[in-house]
């Protein structure tokens, strides 16, 4: 498990932020797409020191996707057992990149299991048109 976090993306107007914006177009090579799962496009922001230099991308991004998709822990006498505030994410396609302060990013596209979630921008495209 490695800790990180999805990035702030701005609104198209206006000063809200949220983690990441459904994706538009149509992915028919992920199975049950449309229907029962959905892209989402973010950022994951992470410290490039948290983890030894021989890991590889592949084991960065499933670290931090096992982080991600770890639920809240509960409150304090809270019955109702918690979620995972994105949904469950998988990966569909990454890239590692630098901002212009030099600090490492994954540029991602997820593969979740919510069709609308407050956390995402848009809402993911039904499988009918």
């Amino acid at each position: 498990m490695i800790k990180c976090e999805l990035r702030d993306i701005p609104a198209v107007k206006g000063p809200e932020m949220r983690k990441g914006r459904y994706h538009r177009s149509n992915f028919w090579d992920v199975k049950g797409f449309g229907k029962e799962r959905w892209i989402v496009g973010a950022y994951i922001d992470f410290n490039g020191d948290d983890f030894p230099p021989w890991f590889t991308e592949t084991e960065i991004v499933e670290g931090c996707l096992v982080y991600l998709n770890t639920p809240p822990p509960r409150k304090k006498y809270e019955k109702a057992l918690t979620h995972s505030l994105y949904g469950k994410l998988s990966t569909y396609q990454y890239t590692f990149k630098r901002d212009n302060a030099g600090s490492p990013y994954i540029e991602v596209m997820l593969i979740t299991d919510e069709r609308t979630n407050n956390n995402f921008w848009g809402k993911g495209k039904s499988d009918k048109f």
